[in-house]
């Protein structure tokens, strides 16, 4: 029989709640905070500053706050910042940030992270967000609350996924996705260019919205994207119109994107630090995990 010496290797250092499980075969460094009700599985990984709210669930091998993928990360006290009630399926990785994207990874509430998806350095996941088995997130990216991110796609770094929408399987995203549309590639064609092939119906269903709002949303869905007519030419025209509530914030939105660089927004915070980080840094620089847990 052979002789296991450790089952699991925690630092002395780590915060973990008295009432988180960790399982067998896991190993927790110094700069480690486990909040309440957290269960790490078997051969779960916490390195780095990470901190890790309460009720999260991480299956076998998950991997979270190891040093990005980054050749430009110089050795500096990044952060990875994991909400409540996440879900990570088996294999699921996430990266600390890196000193010039803003020093932090966020994952916000209630996420789904399906097996070996991966969360690269500087993302920011909101709330409500799931992604399927394989997606792969470069860096810089920001998904926004209810989004939906299909099976074995990868998305461009500093690319934006709006509120509650969606990209279907094998989907590469390389450009700004708005709210509530649904993105993807052509079933029959999975290496042809990706595009808005209508509305999210199950994102507009999710985000609840009244029956005013949700119609002049979809009025703004169809004028924006049923042809091929000039984008900006159709945002003036609904803003001209007054229109208010999400159809507004979805022309904001692919105003901000069509002014970006490839269609990305987020462009323009390269090399330098997003206004995400500055909001959920502490502001006297201190990366105390145990005291900045969401």
């Amino acid at each position: 029989m052979n002789d296991v010496a450790v089952l699991q290797e925690i630092d002395p250092a780590a915060y973990i709640a008295p009432d988180a499980v960790v399982g067998p075969y896991c190993v927790i460094g110094p700069h480690v905070t486990i909040g309440p009700g957290t269960i790490l599985r078997r051969r779960v990984t916490v390195l780095g500053r990470t901190s890790v709210g309460s009720g999260n669930v991480f299956e076998d091998g998950c991997v979270l706050g190891a040093i990005p993928q980054d050749l430009k990360y110089g050795g500096g006290q990044t952060l990875l910042m994991i909400g409540h009630r996440n879900r990570f399926g088996r294999e699921a990785t996430a990266h600390v940030g890196t000193e010039a994207g803003g020093f932090l990874t966020r994952i916000g509430n209630d996420n789904i992270l399906m097996d070996g998806s991966h969360v690269a350095h500087d993302c920011y996941v909101d709330d409500r967000v799931t992604l399927g088995r394989h997606v792969l997130l470069a860096g810089h990216i920001r998904i926004h609350t209810g989004a939906v991110i299909d099976d074995l796609s990868g998305l461009h770094h500093f690319v934006t996924i709006g509120r509650y929408a969606s990209v279907g399987p094998h989907t590469p995203v390389r450009r700004d996705v708005p709210p509530f549309c649904d993105y993807r590639s052509l079933d029959h064609d999975w290496a042809g260019p990706p595009a808005v092939r209508g509305p999210h119906e199950a994102g507009i269903r999710a985000a609840g919205l009244g029956a005013d709002e949700e119609r002049e949303l979809r009025y703004a869905l169809r004028e924006l994207f049923d042809d091929e007519s000039a984008l900006q030419t159709k945002i003036e025209q609904l803003v001209n119109m007054g229109v208010e509530g999400e159809a507004a914030a979805l022309c904001e939105f692919c105003n901000r994107s069509l002014q970006g660089v490839y269609g990305r927004y987020r462009e323009k915070f390269r090399g330098e630090k997003p206004p995400e980080a500055r909001h959920f840094l502490p502001r006297d620089g201190a990366f105390d995990t145990r005291r900045n847990m969401p």
